[in-house]
């Protein structure tokens, strides 16, 4: 039986190989998302978690958006905002400049400008590390699986996501028009400041003799563990694309690649016409039949065969009186070989003529509706008047029974939050309850306390495992006890396994 398991494991690796699309890139992680048909059409380890450089900033950029209201405040430079700048990129700005929220937006996204980055977050929350928490709760209701941010500027730290990730954000990130502004621009110009913030693909052609005038807005990173990264998004007639490729060797072969990508899809991907048309029977109308023709646009590769096409109809056989002009009354499902390219609604265009019987049928129809509606009504009033002399009779034994279950219910969880080691239980039961994060740093700092108190130093494996599980974790956990568990690992290890 294992040989035939494995045996099938290798089939399906060596098929899905021959079949996958090979295209010659320097970059060793690629993501290309379709964003008008919702579909992925290209990966290359998408889902690895790698380090992400000046991406972060993609991110720290739609929290600042998102949290001030008025762009056009005024944001005063500060020494505090220019420190430790010697191994990031800078727009340039000096202290006692004066700059808005907007104008350092551009100075995030297009310069990469880690004094912006500075500025705008110490004028959006009041700590960095509650910028942070911002940045990492986007991360949840975006529902990543990869990503975790320990800075809004992009150093490795503990900073990582994946290419797919990213995309994601990106994809959220281009739902808000003030973003999306800011990045399709190739340059700004910050008057007051003489000052002219360049984007990152601004000189592509005149420096690397590479066109990229399919990008329609772009933003890079680049560290010596995270080599080139780019994320850009790309819109042509009705065509929208998002694109992460990372770790490339040089920012030379970074764009080569952007543009391999995005050329060959446009090259060989297009949308085509299809016409649908059939009739749908109506029930006591003038005419018999009603003529659904629509003619949906299907993205399709361009040497496609017309007899590999066909659609499957799913809703109403008959038109009644019911319906009328812009209500849905099916779906039409189109296949390209088999496989579901496309789900669209299938709605009336028009009013319908009935035939004067057909009203007189709806009349029927409405009058025994509300029948059956007032013996409904006035039957549950019959039995609210029983259920109220009842509960008049036995008033309190159900809710005395319902408090205590509550009540020792919420004993046993504060039981497992004093007394467990399990880390899986210890979350998901910290987890049912609604602390403040003071509040909820102190408890999981006793309970990483003791977890290292239950460890046998002279077996490393211990620790490993409660490496492994606490990891797992990391995105539930406050920023103070990943810092404080981190500390206190580091001690562990230097006392007692590495000697």
């Amino acid at each position: 039986m294992k040989k035939v398991i494995l045996f099938l494991v290798l089939f399906f690796l060596l098929f899905s190989n021959v079949f996958a699309l090979e295209l010659d890139l320097n970059s060793k992680y690629a993501y290309l998302y379709n964003l008008s048909e919702d579909k992925v059409m290209y990966e290359k380890s998408a889902n690895e978690e790698i380090k992400v450089a000046s991406l972060t900033k993609i991110m720290t950029a739609i929290i600042v958006i998102e949290n001030n209201q008025k762009l056009d405040k005024i944001v005063t430079i500060m020494d505090e905002d220019l420190r430790d700048m010697y191994e990031y990129t800078t727009v340039g700005f000096q202290k006692g400049d004066k700059v808005t929220i907007e104008e350092l937006l551009y100075g995030i996204l297009l310069k990469s400008g880690s004094d912006a980055v500075n500025a705008a977050v110490r004028a959006t929350t009041k700590t960095e590390e509650e910028f942070v928490n911002l940045m990492n709760q986007k991360v949840k209701e975006l529902g990543l699986t990869h990503t975790y941010f320990s800075n809004p500027i992009g150093k490795d730290e503990d900073n990582y996501s994946s290419v797919s990730d990213i995309a994601k954000i990106m994809e959220y990130c281009l739902k808000n028009n003030e973003f999306k502004k800011v990045i399709m621009e190739q340059s700004y110009y910050i008057e007051n400041l003489d000052l002219n913030v360049l984007g990152p693909l601004y000189n592509s052609i005149s420096k690397y003799d590479v066109d990229t005038s399919m990008v329609s807005g772009a933003k890079t990173g680049f560290t010596t563990m995270s080599k080139h990264s780019m994320v850009s998004f790309s819109q042509k007639n009705d065509l929208v694309y998002i694109l992460v490729t990372s770790y490339a060797d040089d920012y030379k072969n970074l764009l080569k690649d952007t543009n391999t990508i995005y050329n060959y899809f446009y090259d060989n991907y297009t949308y085509i016409n299809y016409n649908i048309n059939f009739d749908i029977g109506i029930e006591n109308g003038k005419t018999d039949k009603y003529n659904i023709n629509i003619h949906p646009k299907i993205y399709l590769k361009k040497d496609y065969k017309q007899s590999l096409l066909s659609y499957k109809y799913k809703g109403l056989n008959n038109i009644s009186i019911l319906q009328k002009k812009g209500d849905k009354i099916g779906t039409v499902s189109i296949y390209y070989d088999k496989e579901l390219i496309k789900k669209i609604d299938v709605r009336l265009d028009d009013d319908i003529e009935y035939q004067p019987k057909a009203y007189l049928r709806i009349i029927l129809t409405v009058f025994i509706i509300f029948t059956i509606i007032f013996i409904f009504f006035n039957r549950n009033k019959i039995k609210k008047v029983i259920i109220n002399k009842k509960k008049k009779s036995k008033p309190t034994i159900n809710v005395t029974k319902k408090a205590k279950n509550v009540k020792n219910n919420t004993e046993n969880k504060m039981n497992i939050l004093k007394n467990t080691v399990d880390v899986d239980l210890f979350f998901t039961t910290l987890n049912s309850f609604n602390y403040e994060i003071k509040d909820r740093e102190k408890i999981e700092c006793l309970f990483i306390d003791r977890c290292f108190q239950n460890i046998n130093f002279e077996s490393k494996r211990e620790l490993s495992n409660l490496n492994s599980s606490i990891k797992l974790h990391k995105n539930d956990m406050c920023i103070g006890t990943v810092k404080y568990y981190k500390k206190l690992l580091k001690y562990c290890l230097d006392e007692y396994v590495n000697k």
